[in-house]
Protein backbone atom coordinates (compact mmCIF):
# COMPACT_ATOMS: atom_id res chain seq x y z
CA UNK A 1 0.00 0.00 0.00
CA UNK A 2 2.87 2.40 0.69
CA UNK A 3 4.00 2.06 -2.92
CA UNK A 4 0.45 2.83 -4.04
CA UNK A 5 0.62 6.18 -2.25
CA UNK A 6 3.88 6.94 -4.05
CA UNK A 7 2.35 6.09 -7.43
CA UNK A 8 -0.86 8.07 -6.96
CA UNK A 9 0.30 11.09 -4.97
CA UNK A 10 4.07 11.68 -5.18
CA UNK A 11 3.17 15.05 -6.73
CA UNK A 12 1.34 15.90 -3.48
CA UNK A 13 3.95 14.70 -0.96
CA UNK A 14 7.50 13.37 -1.17
CA UNK A 15 7.29 10.14 0.82
CA UNK A 16 11.04 9.42 0.54
CA UNK A 17 10.29 5.69 0.58
CA UNK A 18 13.02 3.27 1.59
CA UNK A 19 13.37 -0.40 2.44
CA UNK A 20 14.85 -2.39 5.29
CA UNK A 21 16.04 -5.76 4.05
CA UNK A 22 14.12 -7.80 6.62
CA UNK A 23 10.86 -5.78 6.57
CA UNK A 24 8.23 -6.85 4.02
CA UNK A 25 6.94 -3.38 3.07
CA UNK A 26 8.45 -0.01 2.19
CA UNK A 27 8.71 2.68 4.85
CA UNK A 28 8.03 6.40 4.92
CA UNK A 29 11.25 8.37 5.02
CA UNK A 30 13.55 10.00 5.46
CA UNK A 31 15.58 6.94 6.41
CA UNK A 32 17.33 7.49 9.75
CA UNK A 33 20.90 6.41 10.49
CA UNK A 34 20.77 3.02 12.17
CA UNK A 35 23.74 3.93 14.37
CA UNK A 36 23.95 6.97 16.61
CA UNK A 37 23.59 8.09 20.21
CA UNK A 38 20.32 10.00 19.75
CA UNK A 39 16.94 8.60 20.88
CA UNK A 40 14.85 6.56 18.45
CA UNK A 41 11.05 6.66 18.23
CA UNK A 42 9.05 3.98 16.44
CA UNK A 43 5.49 4.20 15.14
CA UNK A 44 2.91 1.54 14.28
CA UNK A 45 -0.32 2.46 12.54
CA UNK A 46 -2.30 2.81 9.34
CA UNK A 47 -2.32 5.46 6.59
CA UNK A 48 -2.68 8.25 9.16
CA UNK A 49 0.65 7.28 10.73
CA UNK A 50 2.29 6.80 7.33
CA UNK A 51 1.15 10.32 6.50
CA UNK A 52 -0.80 9.83 3.29
CA UNK A 53 -1.09 13.08 1.28
CA UNK A 54 0.90 15.20 3.79
CA UNK A 55 4.44 16.57 3.67
CA UNK A 56 5.08 16.39 7.42
CA UNK A 57 3.40 13.45 9.21
CA UNK A 58 3.18 13.52 12.99
CA UNK A 59 6.00 10.95 13.48
CA UNK A 60 8.46 13.23 11.64
CA UNK A 61 7.21 16.33 13.43
CA UNK A 62 7.53 14.63 16.81
CA UNK A 63 11.00 13.35 15.98
CA UNK A 64 12.15 16.90 15.27
CA UNK A 65 10.49 18.18 18.46
CA UNK A 66 12.22 15.51 20.57
CA UNK A 67 15.61 15.55 18.78
CA UNK A 68 15.06 11.89 17.95
CA UNK A 69 15.41 9.59 14.99
CA UNK A 70 12.18 8.12 13.60
CA UNK A 71 11.24 4.68 12.34
CA UNK A 72 7.78 5.08 10.81
CA UNK A 73 6.29 1.62 10.24
CA UNK A 74 2.89 3.04 9.24
CA UNK A 75 1.18 0.93 6.59
CA UNK A 76 -2.08 1.77 4.83
CA UNK A 77 -4.93 -0.51 5.87
CA UNK A 78 -3.04 -2.04 8.79
CA UNK A 79 -4.73 -3.32 11.91
CA UNK A 80 -3.09 -4.65 15.08
CA UNK A 81 -3.15 -8.18 13.66
CA UNK A 82 -0.92 -7.08 10.80
CA UNK A 83 1.88 -6.13 13.18
CA UNK A 84 1.48 -9.33 15.18
CA UNK A 85 2.66 -11.08 12.01
CA UNK A 86 5.62 -8.72 11.45
CA UNK A 87 8.33 -10.08 13.73
CA UNK A 88 11.07 -8.12 11.97
CA UNK A 89 9.18 -4.89 12.65
CA UNK A 90 8.71 -5.80 16.32
CA UNK A 91 12.42 -6.58 16.61
CA UNK A 92 13.21 -3.05 15.41
CA UNK A 93 10.55 -1.54 17.68
CA UNK A 94 12.00 -3.24 20.75
CA UNK A 95 15.38 -1.64 20.06
CA UNK A 96 13.85 1.85 20.09
CA UNK A 97 13.33 4.11 23.09
CA UNK A 98 9.57 4.58 22.74
CA UNK A 99 6.84 3.23 20.46
CA UNK A 100 3.63 5.06 19.52
CA UNK A 101 0.81 2.73 18.51
CA UNK A 102 -2.07 4.31 16.60
CA UNK A 103 -5.62 3.24 17.40
CA UNK A 104 -6.32 1.52 14.09
CA UNK A 105 -9.67 0.60 12.57
CA UNK A 106 -11.51 -2.34 14.11
CA UNK A 107 -12.49 -3.18 10.53
CA UNK A 108 -8.91 -4.27 9.89
CA UNK A 109 -7.47 -7.53 11.24
CA UNK A 110 -10.99 -8.98 11.38
CA UNK A 111 -11.63 -12.53 12.55
CA UNK A 112 -15.21 -13.47 13.39
CA UNK A 113 -17.83 -16.07 12.54
CA UNK A 114 -18.43 -14.66 9.06
CA UNK A 115 -15.07 -13.34 7.84
CA UNK A 116 -11.33 -13.27 8.39
CA UNK A 117 -8.81 -10.67 7.30
CA UNK A 118 -6.23 -11.36 4.63
CA UNK A 119 -2.80 -10.55 6.06
CA UNK A 120 -4.14 -8.37 8.87
CA UNK A 121 -5.21 -5.65 6.43
CA UNK A 122 -8.48 -4.28 5.03
CA UNK A 123 -9.45 -7.15 2.73
CA UNK A 124 -11.47 -10.01 4.21
CA UNK A 125 -12.38 -13.52 3.13
CA UNK A 126 -16.03 -14.47 3.66
CA UNK A 127 -16.40 -17.73 5.62
CA UNK A 128 -20.14 -18.44 5.30
CA UNK A 129 -23.36 -17.27 3.67
CA UNK A 130 -24.09 -16.43 0.03
CA UNK A 131 -20.67 -14.77 -0.42
CA UNK A 132 -18.67 -17.65 1.07
CA UNK A 133 -15.16 -17.85 -0.39
CA UNK A 134 -15.14 -14.32 -1.81
CA UNK A 135 -12.52 -11.73 -0.85
CA UNK A 136 -13.83 -8.19 -0.39
CA UNK A 137 -12.75 -4.93 1.18
CA UNK A 138 -13.88 -4.87 4.80
CA UNK A 139 -16.41 -2.05 4.53
CA UNK A 140 -18.04 -3.69 1.50
CA UNK A 141 -18.18 -7.06 3.26
CA UNK A 142 -19.92 -5.55 6.28
CA UNK A 143 -22.45 -3.74 4.11
CA UNK A 144 -23.27 -6.99 2.32
CA UNK A 145 -23.61 -8.88 5.59
CA UNK A 146 -25.86 -6.17 7.00
CA UNK A 147 -28.26 -6.93 4.12
CA UNK A 148 -28.03 -10.68 4.74
CA UNK A 149 -28.36 -10.81 8.55
CA UNK A 150 -31.13 -9.73 10.88
CA UNK A 151 -30.35 -6.75 13.11
CA UNK A 152 -29.58 -8.72 16.28
CA UNK A 153 -27.22 -11.08 14.43
CA UNK A 154 -25.46 -8.16 12.78
CA UNK A 155 -25.00 -6.39 16.11
CA UNK A 156 -23.53 -9.58 17.58
CA UNK A 157 -21.12 -9.66 14.65
CA UNK A 158 -20.01 -6.10 15.44
CA UNK A 159 -19.50 -6.98 19.12
CA UNK A 160 -17.47 -10.06 18.18
CA UNK A 161 -15.31 -7.92 15.90
CA UNK A 162 -14.75 -5.34 18.64
CA UNK A 163 -13.82 -7.99 21.21
CA UNK A 164 -11.30 -9.54 18.82
CA UNK A 165 -9.85 -6.10 18.09
CA UNK A 166 -9.29 -5.38 21.78
CA UNK A 167 -7.60 -8.75 22.28
CA UNK A 168 -5.31 -8.17 19.30
CA UNK A 169 -4.23 -4.80 20.67
CA UNK A 170 -3.51 -6.35 24.05
CA UNK A 171 -1.43 -9.06 22.36
CA UNK A 172 0.44 -6.39 20.41
CA UNK A 173 1.17 -4.39 23.56
CA UNK A 174 2.67 -7.50 25.15
CA UNK A 175 5.05 -7.88 22.22
CA UNK A 176 6.44 -4.37 22.73
CA UNK A 177 9.06 -4.21 25.48
CA UNK A 178 9.98 -0.51 25.22
CA UNK A 179 7.75 2.28 26.62
CA UNK A 180 4.58 2.38 24.52
CA UNK A 181 1.94 5.05 23.99
CA UNK A 182 -1.50 4.49 22.47
CA UNK A 183 -2.61 7.32 20.19
CA UNK A 184 -6.22 7.98 19.21
CA UNK A 185 -6.14 10.36 16.24
CA UNK A 186 -9.10 11.21 14.03
CA UNK A 187 -11.68 13.80 13.09
CA UNK A 188 -14.24 12.40 15.55
CA UNK A 189 -14.19 11.51 19.23
CA UNK A 190 -14.46 7.80 20.14
CA UNK A 191 -17.98 6.34 20.02
CA UNK A 192 -19.74 7.10 23.29
CA UNK A 193 -21.76 4.62 25.40
CA UNK A 194 -25.42 4.36 24.44
CA UNK A 195 -24.96 5.80 20.96
CA UNK A 196 -25.37 2.43 19.27
CA UNK A 197 -29.04 2.19 20.18
CA UNK A 198 -29.80 5.51 18.48
CA UNK A 199 -28.48 4.85 14.97
CA UNK A 200 -28.37 1.99 12.51
CA UNK A 201 -25.55 -0.51 13.14
CA UNK A 202 -24.08 0.06 9.69
CA UNK A 203 -23.27 3.66 10.60
CA UNK A 204 -20.34 2.40 12.70
CA UNK A 205 -18.69 0.67 9.75
CA UNK A 206 -18.19 3.60 7.42
CA UNK A 207 -17.17 7.22 7.77
CA UNK A 208 -14.33 8.57 9.85
CA UNK A 209 -11.42 6.41 10.95
CA UNK A 210 -10.98 4.57 13.34
CA UNK A 211 -14.12 2.55 12.68
CA UNK A 212 -16.13 0.83 15.47
CA UNK A 213 -13.81 2.02 18.26
CA UNK A 214 -15.66 3.02 21.43
CA UNK A 215 -14.67 4.79 24.65
CA UNK A 216 -15.15 1.52 26.50
CA UNK A 217 -12.71 -0.29 24.20
CA UNK A 218 -10.05 2.36 24.82
CA UNK A 219 -10.61 2.08 28.57
CA UNK A 220 -9.95 -1.66 28.27
CA UNK A 221 -6.69 -0.99 26.42
CA UNK A 222 -5.38 1.81 28.65
CA UNK A 223 -3.84 -0.45 31.37
CA UNK A 224 -1.70 -2.14 28.72
CA UNK A 225 0.08 1.06 27.64
CA UNK A 226 2.21 3.60 29.49
CA UNK A 227 -0.06 6.41 28.32
CA UNK A 228 -3.08 7.06 26.10
CA UNK A 229 -3.11 10.25 24.04
CA UNK A 230 -6.06 11.78 22.19
CA UNK A 231 -5.95 14.14 19.21
CA UNK A 232 -9.23 14.73 17.39
CA UNK A 233 -10.35 17.65 15.27
CA UNK A 234 -11.79 18.24 11.80
CA UNK A 235 -9.88 21.49 11.23
CA UNK A 236 -8.26 21.49 7.84
CA UNK A 237 -9.99 18.30 6.71
CA UNK A 238 -11.71 20.07 3.82
CA UNK A 239 -8.61 21.90 2.65
CA UNK A 240 -7.68 20.97 -0.90
CA UNK A 241 -4.72 18.83 -1.91
CA UNK A 242 -1.96 20.75 -3.67
CA UNK A 243 0.46 19.76 -6.40
CA UNK A 244 3.82 20.45 -4.77
CA UNK A 245 5.43 21.22 -8.15
CA UNK A 246 2.83 23.55 -9.72
CA UNK A 247 0.91 24.92 -6.73
CA UNK A 248 -2.39 23.89 -8.33
CA UNK A 249 -5.25 22.12 -6.57
CA UNK A 250 -5.36 18.46 -7.58
CA UNK A 251 -7.80 15.55 -7.58
CA UNK A 252 -6.73 11.93 -7.17
CA UNK A 253 -8.68 9.13 -8.84
CA UNK A 254 -8.44 5.90 -6.86
CA UNK A 255 -8.94 2.34 -8.23
CA UNK A 256 -12.14 2.04 -6.18
CA UNK A 257 -13.66 4.84 -8.24
CA UNK A 258 -13.39 7.37 -5.40
CA UNK A 259 -12.03 10.82 -6.26
CA UNK A 260 -10.00 12.48 -3.49
CA UNK A 261 -9.75 16.26 -3.48
CA UNK A 262 -9.07 17.14 0.17
CA UNK A 263 -7.46 15.93 3.39
CA UNK A 264 -10.78 14.45 4.55
CA UNK A 265 -9.65 11.09 3.13
CA UNK A 266 -7.26 10.67 6.10
CA UNK A 267 -6.21 13.36 8.58
CA UNK A 268 -5.24 16.94 7.87
CA UNK A 269 -1.82 18.57 8.28
CA UNK A 270 -3.39 20.53 11.16
CA UNK A 271 -4.27 17.30 12.97
CA UNK A 272 -0.77 15.90 12.37
CA UNK A 273 0.60 18.94 14.21
CA UNK A 274 -1.97 18.50 17.01
CA UNK A 275 -1.04 14.82 17.38
CA UNK A 276 2.67 15.63 17.62
CA UNK A 277 1.98 18.29 20.25
CA UNK A 278 -0.24 15.94 22.28
CA UNK A 279 2.43 13.23 22.19
CA UNK A 280 5.32 15.48 23.15
CA UNK A 281 5.09 15.35 26.96
CA UNK A 282 4.51 11.58 27.39
CA UNK A 283 7.20 10.79 24.83
CA UNK A 284 9.72 13.10 26.50
CA UNK A 285 8.88 11.46 29.82
CA UNK A 286 9.63 8.06 28.26
CA UNK A 287 12.89 9.36 26.80
CA UNK A 288 13.98 10.62 30.21
CA UNK A 289 14.24 6.95 31.20
CA UNK A 290 15.97 5.82 28.01
CA UNK A 291 18.92 3.46 27.83
CA UNK A 292 22.21 5.26 27.19
CA UNK A 293 23.23 5.02 23.52
CA UNK A 294 26.46 6.96 23.99
CA UNK A 295 28.37 4.16 22.30
CA UNK A 296 26.12 4.22 19.26
CA UNK A 297 24.31 0.93 19.88
CA UNK A 298 22.96 -0.07 16.45
CA UNK A 299 19.26 -0.54 15.79
CA UNK A 300 19.93 -3.44 13.47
Amino acid sequence: MTLNYQLESSHVADYQLYSLSDVSFTLRGPQPPLRGNSPVLSFLGAAQTFGAFVKYPYPNLLGDMCSARVLNFGRGGAGPGFYLEQQAVLDYVNRTDCCVVQVMSARSSVNNAFMESVGGLTSVRIKQGRLKGETLLGHIAYKELEKELDTSSFIRLIHETQEHYVEQNIQLSRQISCPKILLYVGTNVPIKPGLKSKVAPGRFLVGAHPHMVTEEMLEQLAPHFDAVVYAHDDKGARNRLLNRFTGDFVSLSRPSGLTVTSHSAYISPYLHVSAAQALYDPVMQALSRRVDRSRGQPLK
